[in-house]
């Protein structure tokens, strides 16, 4: 846990989040080809570096595995397969990828779900935000309430859905408004009662839920910088 107070936290946080209005992209990602990418680097970034995740997806991408209006799971998964257990170029750097069969099994099912229930991204995100979290949270593999906030974040589709990562659950915790010992919240109902208990915190100091985990995460990780410094 970081040694600064919760007040201090708090004002810390209160200043960068009118820093992020102003950063933030207006407007809702509505091409497809776009979607995917966002969609494969939520799926692809748990456990997983970003960078690392965002290399696999631009990989995917250029290969367009994910485009095709027809195509069978069995087929797509082995080709996905093959792509991530190729080393991928990540800043300068030749890296591997952790779990390549897994994870191509969890975007090839995701397509054949998202294709069913109504053949594209843009299509099943034009609902209520709520509902499509909790489909993409029992329908999408690999996609738990975080990373479907997170993709519907990054797509501009609501900024009033919160990523509960660690950085955010120990800011919850310093702030008295967490006392779990969990790490991360799996549960979508679980995960909706904290989502709340922040997006109150988010409402007192004036900016939406889905900035505040933004502009936290970003105070957090400069909190335990510097007290690896110190302590180093």
């Amino acid at each position: 846990m970081t040694p600064y107070s919760a007040e201090a936290l708090s004002r810390a946080v209160a200043a960068v989040c009118p820093d992020i209005r102003t950063r933030i992209q207006t407007g809702m990602v509505s091409d497809e080809r776009h979607l995917w990418w966002e969609l494969s680097c939520c799926i692809l970034s748990s456990q997983v570096p970003y960078s690392l995740a965002m290399a696999a997806a631009d990989a995917i991408d250029e290969q367009g595995y994910l485009h095709c209006d027809e195509q069978s799971s069995e087929r797509l998964a082995e080709q996905l397969f093959v792509l991530l257990s190729t080393p991928l170029e990540v800043e300068g750097k030749k890296r591997s990828y952790r779990f390549p069969r897994a994870k191509a099994r969890y975007l090839a099912s995701t397509w054949v779900a998202v294709t069913n229930a109504g053949g594209s991204l843009s299509a099943l995100i034009s609902g209520d935000v709520n509902d499509v979290r909790a489909w993409l949270v029992a329908h999408a593999s690999g996609m738990g309430p975080k990373q479907a906030s997170m993709f519907l974040r990054n797509c501009g589709v609501t900024y009033d859905l919160a990523i509960l990562d660690r950085h955010v659950l120990n800011y919850m915790t310093a702030q008295g408004i967490y006392s779990g010992a969990q790490a991360s919240i799996s549960g979508l109902n679980q995960y909706g009662r904290h989502e709340n208990k922040l997006r109150e915190h988010a409402q007192e100091l004036d900016c939406p839920v889905g900035l505040l985990d933004w502009a936290i995460w970003i105070v957090m990780r400069v909190a335990n910088q510097k007290q690896e410094a110190i302590l180093g």
